[in-house]
C-alpha cells in the first residue's frame, strides 16, 4: 500500500512529456561492444521486474544463456549481490571488487543510492572498468537527515524516511 502510494505520488509529479519519455525507454539497454546489459529487474521477463535475491533465482537465467551479456547489471532489490553463472553452475559471490573471469557470465545487483536493504545506510554505487573487466562496489556517506526530511515533508509514508537511517 505505501509503495503504491509513493509510486502514484511520483507519477502525479511528472509532466506528460516526462511520463511519455519514461514510457518510451527500453526495458533493457545493451552495450554489446563491451558485453554489458542493464535492466531494472531479472533479465528473464523484463516487463515483470522480478527480483534476483538468491542463486536459485539466478539459476533460472541459465535458460537464456545465449542472450546474456558477460555482465548484466540490475537494480530493483536495492541489494548488493553478485552471481557468477556458467552452464550447470551458479555461484553467489560476496559483493566486492572482482575481475570477470572467462567462461562465466555475471548478474550484479548494484545496490541503491537511497532505500538500501542491507543495513548499511550509505549510498552504494558501482564502477566497471570495461578495459580491465574489473568491477567494484563503492559506498559513500550522504546527508541522510536532509533526504529523510524531504520524505517527512512530502505526503509519503514516514517509514520511507525512517528506514534510511538504518539501511533497510
Amino acid at each position: 500500500e505505501a509503495a503504491r502510494q509513493a509510486l502514484d505520488a511520483h507519477a502525479a509529479a511528472l509532466t506528460e512529456d516526462n511520463m511519455a519519455w519514461l514510457k518510451g525507454l527500453p526495458y533493457k539497454h545493451e552495450l554489446n561492444d563491451v558485453g554489458l546489459h542493464l535492466c531494472h529487474g531479472s533479465p528473464l521477463r523484463l516487463e515483470e521486474f522480478e527480483y534476483i535475491f538468491a542463486p536459485e533465482q539466478a539459476r533460472e537465467c541459465l535458460g537464456i544463456w545465449d542472450e546474456l551479456a558477460s555482465l548484466t547489471l540490475i537494480g530493483h532489490s536495492h541489494l548488493c549481490k553478485v552471481f557468477a553463472l556458467r552452464p550447470g553452475e551458479v555461484k553467489e559471490l560476496a559483493p566486492g571488487n572482482f575481475t570477470l573471469r572467462e567462461g562465466y557470465k555475471y548478474i550484479v545487483s548494484v545496490g541503491s543510492v537511497g532505500q538500501p536493504r542491507d543495513y548499511d545506510n550509505r549510498a552504494s554505487y558501482t564502477v566497471y572498468d570495461t578495459d580491465k573487466r574489473r568491477f567494484e562496489f563503492k559506498r559513500v556517506e550522504y546527508d541522510i537527515e536532509a533526504a529523510a526530511s524531504k520524505i517527512f515533508a512530502a505526503d509519503l509514508e514516514h517509514n520511507f524516511g525512517h528506514r534510511l537511517f538504518i539501511g533497510v
